[in-house]
């Protein structure tokens, strides 16, 4: 055994006696620790291929972080992964268009391979993406695939297929080989890698897509405003040339005109030359006839053959210059021919011009046509309406009857008008009587709520004191009270609570009675609803051995238009009445259902019933169905007359059946309006009464504040094992291991958190579940959680309150947060210590997106912090006061060395002065939260310059704190970077521990800092003393407002003021109004004190100039909280 060489199954036992039954009892012993130590050496090696996986996909994610393009991301991917399983050929090929191409491979030999497309079903590859499945090869022949280095060749042994999935889909098909058969671990690597792969292929898939869309649509654009231009300029020379057009028309007609001109003056010429020509032959004829004449007469005449001669010379001269005419009359008969068949062409296009012009008439002629064809139709119409105004006049004539009739009757009404105005005389007085009747019972309503509002304020000034020492008391600090007078201590405490819930319901029914209750409508999920009063009954239906049920119409709408609170208390009321009455044994049950246009919420009992004879009574105000000394059971009677009130103001009614000793039914009827109906006509309908008291503005600015509610969360105890029970669903708290990574998801809704807990399961993670704020925050004290999971809208504690004490807590701020909610509150989430926000709702793909996030940053355990700051030293001081090995720190001194390395580095947390060379620290602010990839930086501004409230308001919209330094401000910026690159507590150096608790611990926080209590009741300044005085602050006190100033004025130096309401010579109103007046007040913290008698207290005093308030009676946790808020800046 001291060997761990004993082989238990060959021991045999030969002897009987004890000694023999000794020798069994060792020899099972020895087997039972050889099994277990098996079974140990088994864990251990899972554990640690477990951290080998988890350490490689953490390092994969971070190296695939920055990519941003697929061939690279492909690139690193294949050639990370064939490092870690040992692999010696890698290939991954993208799915495209149908088909598989080569995206990257490691010790791929590009020129020896095929790099064609890979049609699917094609090979191995192609057939694991057909199948979506796993293909693994071993045995691999000799020449299949050939490793090549510098010295040599081989031939891997095994091969694997692997599909990397998106959504159901394939993505990629990976292949690599190696020269030894891959492990389980390995094979598991492998797939989570190739899931990792799928999410971030899908991504850069869509960017990529993304960018395509918006070249194309680049590339759209300009060739749309190219062809926009040619086409303006093609209409432009389009109209120059349809002006040149008309132009050269118009000259052509010109031309046109002095053509024909021409040709007439040409005609009219030629006909001249024509009979000029026609008499010069004539004349040549009759001269050829005397020349034969004068040679047969030659003797008579030979004394004249000179002169005939000298007339012929002369006649030859003639005739040439007649040639010469005649030559020159053919030239002109020529050029006219060529101008008139020139005058043809154009006569020609004039002809063409008259065929259109003779087309334009007959389309004149045709619709000309159409206007008489129509002003016949209108003549026809004419006629018509001619005829309906006489049928008119036929109507107004029997009209005219009918009025003459009227007016007859008139006349007998008038008479009968005056018989009436009698009556009126002497019901007017009656009227006044009324009035004045109805004067009174308003004087005297409101004389009722102000007596209970001061009545209030006097019960609960009492009140607050016995409460305050109460809790002091039970603190037992000095430790000297026994368990006994511990146990008087919580009675009294208890007593004081159940006498404030009793002046609650007074309260309650007097503003319902005089219209002061306020409503507002909301859309309200029954579905949440039914989930939430289920969780909230089941427990006390356990206590009593009763059955729970609620039971939903499937019919139903999933949200309703109504005032979510008011319902809540109503459902409450009935539930808690239901259980009080119903004896051991019994059952109750919640049904929801609808019925036409409304919804009934029926709560049913197996209780004791109500006779028929006090059902009548039951409503009323003080009145029970038992109203005897000896009555088995207690109560006031307000809690169904305060539910009858809130039902009519939800314009609804309460319905009650009840038979004595079988049980009762009590139904809440209120109108189904739906969200997207008109809910403001229902509102100003219903709550008409309500809406004089409404105050949106000062509403807003409360609960807006996460101050403000911090100070009204109940006090809870998170060491209370109640808490640490199973929610509705089986978690993994019952199956942790050392080494697993654990989520804490805080969610009411069930389905979301049911689909968070499959994820993180899917992903390698255990998680435990909460769907209450309290459950929550005890779930992660008591577990320390990796990571958690926060919805902001939760029952009991809001996720605001969650996160404000997770901070609060060294044990616990280092816990990453990530929010989920419906709102737009990234910035406030982010500002409080948060490390994300996801809007809901969110696809399968954000949430994988998101917890890889989680995951990364989980298996990133060294933070990464930009400090930028111009000066030297204190840039030197900061890096070596906040230097540690889980942090790497980069200091710059300019805004462009900034820049520079946000772009090319991940950092987790900015330091930021504003006092920059280069540029203003709020411009370097503004162009990291307008950058998307930065908007999620946290940015902790520290500076020394005096800031402006303008200057202040504007940092607070992008930076998550603000240090101004002084003489603490070292030590505040050290826990700021701790609480936003989430370091754990328990790692710091020991002086850095001890820094940041004495920072949130009150006692050291609130030491030496100089409080006023201004009350009239000097039992409420010595209970409160009693607490603060406890922190060893500087107590001093005024009992009414004007000693209040007349202190500030001698004492300058006090830092907060608690200010009672309801106080004589100046009430706390007036006091903080002249307080605010003066300047040097302006920075003065005050809290005021109200009794919470109306709604319209709470908004007065943020009105005069209060910080905050708190309600009457204090909850001791409830000022420490408060005080934290102001003091510990």
């Amino acid at each position: 055994m001291a060997d761990g060489t004993l082989n238990p199954a060959a021991a045999a036992t030969v002897r009987k006696d004890e000694f023999g039954q000794l020798a069994d009892s060792y020899y099972t012993l020895a087997a039972d620790l050889h099994h277990r130590a098996a079974e140990e050496r088994e864990l251990r090696m899972k554990a640690e291929e477990q951290a080998w996986i988890n350490t490689q996909v953490s390092e994969m994610a971070m190296q695939l972080q920055g990519s941003v393009h697929l061939q690279t991301a492909a690139r690193v991917f294949i050639s990370r992964l064939a490092v870690a399983v040992g692999g010696s050929y890698g290939a991954v090929y993208m799915k495209q268009e149908g088909q598989l191409n080569f995206a990257a491979g490691y010790a791929f030999d590009e020129s020896a391979r095929r790099l064609e497309p890979i049609q699917l079903g094609s090979g191995l590859v192609g057939q694991c993406a057909v199948d979506q499945q796993t293909l693994v090869l071993v045995d691999l022949p000799e020449h299949y695939i050939k490793v090549h280095s510098a010295l040599g060749e081989a031939s891997p042994s095994s091969l694997i297929v692997v599909p990397i999935m998106h959504e159901r889909e394939v993505v990629a098909v990976m292949e690599l080989a190696a020269l030894h058969p891959f492990g389980s671990k390995e094979h598991e690597l492998i797939e989570r890698t190739g899931q990792n792969m799928g999410v971030l292929i899908n991504t850069l898939a869509g960017v990529a897509r993304i960018e395509e869309l918006l070249s194309e649509t680049q590339l759209q654009k300009e060739e749309l405003e190219a062809q926009t231009e040619e086409l303006t300029a093609q209409t432009q020379e389009l109209e120059a040339q349809t002006e040149e057009l008309m132009a050269q028309t118009e000259e052509l007609r010109l031309q046109t005109d002095q053509l024909q001109d021409q040709g007439e003056e040409l005609k009219m010429q030629a006909e001249n030359l024509l009979s000029s020509n026609e008499e010069l032959q004539a004349q040549m004829e009759l001269t050829e006839e005397q020349k034969a004449e004068i040679e047969a007469q030659a003797d008579e005449l030979r004394q004249q053959t000179e002169e005939l001669y000298a007339s012929n010379l002369e006649l030859q001269q003639q005739m040439e210059i007649t040639s010469r005419q005649t030559a020159e009359i053919k030239a002109q008969a020529d050029e006219l021919s060529a101008a008139n068949r020139d005058m043809q062409q154009q006569l020609q296009i004039t002809e063409r011009q008259k065929a259109e012009i003779a087309d334009q008439a007959e389309e004149l002629q045709a619709q000309t046509n159409q206007l008489l064809d129509q002003k016949e139709e209108l003549q026809a119409q004419t006629e018509e309406l001619q005829t309906q105004t006489e049928e008119l006049q036929a109507q107004t004539d029997e009209l005219q009857a009918q009025a003459d009739e009227l007016l007859t009757q008139k006349e007998e009404l008038a008479a009968s008008h005056d018989q009436l105005l009698l009556q009126v005389e002497l019901t007017e007085q009656q009227k006044e009587e009324i009035q004045a009747q109805a004067q009174e019972i308003f004087l005297a309503a409101q004389y009722k709520s102000e007596f209970l509002a001061n009545v209030s304020h006097e019960l609960r000034t009492p009140l607050n004191s016995l409460l305050i020492l109460s809790q002091i008391l039970a603190e037992n600090k000095e430790g000297n009270l026994e368990a006994k007078q511990l146990e008087y201590v919580h009675t009294i405490f208890s007593a004081g609570k159940d006498l404030l819930q009793l002046i609650d319901e007074i309260l309650d029914l007097a503003k319902l009675e005089v219209g002061k209750m306020t409503s507002v409508l909301e859309p309200v999920s029954l579905q949440d609803l039914s989930n939430h009063v289920f969780r909230h009954f089941e427990q006390q239906a356990k206590k009593k051995n009763l059955r729970f049920d609620v039971h939903s119409d499937s019919r139903l709408p999933d949200h309703l238009m109504t005032d979510g609170h008011r319902l809540q208390q109503i459902m409450n009321n009935l539930l808690s009445n239901a259980i009080k009455f119903t004896p051991e044994q019994g059952s109750v049950s919640l049904s929801i259902r609808t019925s036409g246009e409304e919804v009934i919420f029926s709560v049913s009992d197996t209780g004791i019933g109500i006779a028929a004879s006090k059902l009548g009574s039951i409503f009323e105000a003080f009145q029970q169905a038992d109203g005897t000394t000896s009555r088995k059971y207690g109560g006031t009677g307000l809690g169904l007359t305060i539910c009858r009130e809130l039902a009519t103001l939800l314009g609804g009614r309460i319905e009650v059946d009840s038979v004595e000793g079988k049980g009762s039914t009590f139904s809440l009827i209120i109108p189904a309006v739906e969200p997207g109906e008109d809910a403001q006509a229902l509102a100003a309908a219903t709550f008409a009464a309500a809406a004089t008291a409404d105050m949106p503005g000062c509403e807003t600015n409360s609960r807006e504040n996460p101050a403000f509610r911090e100070s009204f969360v109940p006090d809870i105890s998170i060491s209370n094992p109640k808490l640490l029970q199973y929610a509705e669903m089986e978690d993994d708290r019952g199956n942790l291991l050392p080494g697993d990574i654990l989520l804490l998801i805080i969610e009411e809704d069930a389905e979301f958190a049911t689909m968070l807990l499959e994820l993180a399961r899917s992903r390698g993670f255990k998680a435990i579940v909460a769907f209450q704020g309290d459950q929550g925050l005890a779930l992660a004290h008591a577990y320390k959680p990796d990571a958690i999971l926060l919805d902001l809208h939760l029952p009991v504690l809001d996720g605001w309150s969650i996160i404000s004490r997770l901070k609060s807590r060294p044990e616990l701020r280092h816990i990453p947060v990530h929010v989920i909610s419906t709102a737009e509150e990234n910035q406030q989430s982010l500002a409080m210590g948060a490390l994300s926000f996801w809007k809901k709702p969110s696809d399968y793909a954000e949430l994988e997106a998101a917890f890889l996030q989680i995951e990364t940053y989980i298996r990133r355990p060294v933070k990464s912090l930009l400090i930028v700051e111009d000066n030297k030293i204190l840039r030197s001081s900061l890096v070596e006061f906040i230097a540690h090995p889980d942090v790497n720190i980069i200091a710059v001194g300019t805004g462009r060395e900034a820049m520079e390395h946000l772009a090319s580095h991940h950092f987790d947390c900015m330091v930021l002065d504003l006092g920059l060379s280069d540029i203003s620290g709020f411009d370097l602010l503004e162009q990291v939260k307008t950058n998307r990839k930065l908007q999620t930086l946290p940015v902790i501004i520290y500076t020394g310059k005096d800031l402006s409230k303008n200057d202040e308001q504007r940092l607070k919209h992008y930076a998550e704190s603000i240090v101004i330094k002084n003489v603490r401000s070292m030590e505040r910026l050290y826990d700021d970077t701790a609480l936003y690159l989430h370091r754990k507590h328990a790692d710091l150096p020991p002086d850095k521990q001890r820094l940041i608790e004495n920072l949130h611990n009150p006692e050291s926080a609130f030491a030496g800092k100089s409080i006023l209590l201004v009350d009239d009741d000097m039992r409420n300044i010595f209970a409160l003393s009693s607490v603060l005085e406890g922190y060893n602050m500087e107590i001093s006190f005024a009992q009414n407002g004007k000693e209040a100033l007349e202190h500030l004025e001698t004492h300058p130096d006090v830092e907060l003021v608690f200010m009672d309401i309801m106080m004589p010579e100046m009430d706390g109103y007036e006091t903080m109004r002249h307080i605010r007046l003066r300047p040097e007040y302006e920075q003065l913290v005050i809290i005021a004190l109200t009794a919470r008698a109306l709604e319209e207290d709470r908004v007065k005093c943020l009105q005069a100039g209060a910080n905050d308030y708190i309600s009457k009676p204090i909850n001791t946790t409830q000022l420490v909280s408060v005080l934290k808020l102001w003091l510990i800046q």
